[in-house]
């Protein structure tokens, strides 16, 4: 199902994020069995460090691999998790959503605001390097090597800290010009104290294959 709002892309992610999946750099959704795992050794530096190898040789072919960027490229070009298809059901550049980085697609959303009150569901959230998408009631769906070290759902720190969620300030949010966003935002909300934004620098510059983040988050 091509995903054409804002809450869908929502749900997809919510979707997501209960699949069996890992952080590979890379990847928007390949299922890992081996021809895959070939394929992203030979084309990313950075899933050939040895700690990232090892996870990477250790996840079953029901596994997933995305990157941050490319969850959100993969879900909005047809990812279904089917992991009988090359890309679990993602066809690449499909649905006239580009092959964009993470620190690019900021750049092409419309309403950026630094504040945080009236994010809307399914906007972008954005980081230097990283990205995510807001699903509602202070979370967002993130795929990162942190914590989990896979799509999860966490708190936007920017709103206020949940309970039982890992979480990060965002610098940014934006509406994707991919889906149509309802007219009202989600209810206002305090925005809470500045909390310092996390960002780790290492990740390799891109050199083929789809555009994923720019830095480890």
């Amino acid at each position: 199902m091509k995903i054409e709002t804002a809450t869908q892309l929502a749900d997809a992610c919510r979707a997501a994020a209960e699949k069996k999946t890992l952080y590979v750099y890379g990847a928007y959704g390949f299922p890992l069995h081996e021809e895959n795992k070939q394929r992203i050794w030979k084309g990313y530096a950075y899933n050939r460090k040895p700690e990232r190898k090892e996870k990477i040789d250790a996840a079953d072919a029901d596994t997933f691999g995305f990157d941050c960027v490319c969850l959100i490229k993969a879900l909005l070009w047809g990812w279904t998790g089917n992991a009988s298809k090359t890309y679990g059901g993602a066809t690449y550049g499909s649905n006239g959503v580009s092959d964009i980085g993470a620190d690019q697609i900021i750049n092409v959303c419309k309403d950026v605001s630094t504040n945080f009150s009236k994010v809307a569901v399914g906007e972008l959230l954005w980081m230097k390097g990283h990205v995510g998408i807001y699903i509602g009631d202070g979370l967002a769906v993130e795929c990162t090597p942190s914590w989990k070290n896979c799509v999860q759902i966490t708190a936007v720190h920017n709103i206020g800290q949940k309970a039982g969620y890992n979480g990060r300030s965002w610098t940014k949010h934006g509406k994707l010009p991919y889906v149509t966003y309802d007219a009202a935002p989600e209810a206002s909300v305090a925005p809470a104290a500045s909390l310092e934004v996390k960002s780790v620098s290492g990740l390799p510059v891109l050199q083929k294959g789809s555009k994923g983040a720019s830095v480890k988050a």
